[in-house]
């Protein structure tokens, strides 16, 4: 949030240069944020589907969160 009232700030002021840079943090942080998901989804779906494999058997939850995060992914 402070990063876009800084952003208004400098474009109020008329400084591209450094809007833009708040720009650039901004849809770095952002990338960040959706890789961070993608490894947690993709932690679950791995530690239920070694579940299945190692005990040889599934349940509706596995599953579901199977699905879920696949969807997720």
């Amino acid at each position: 949030m402070e990063e876009l009232l800084i952003l208004k700030s400098l474009l109020l002021k008329g400084d591209i240069p450094g809007s833009l840079a708040i720009v650039e943090e901004l849809a770095e942080m952002s990338r960040k944020d959706i890789i961070k998901t993608i490894r947690s989804y993709a932690v679950i779906l791995l530690l239920h589907l070694i579940k299945q494999q190692a005990e040889n058997r599934t349940t509706r939850s596995w599953d579901v969160s199977i699905r879920n995060s696949v969807l997720e992914i």
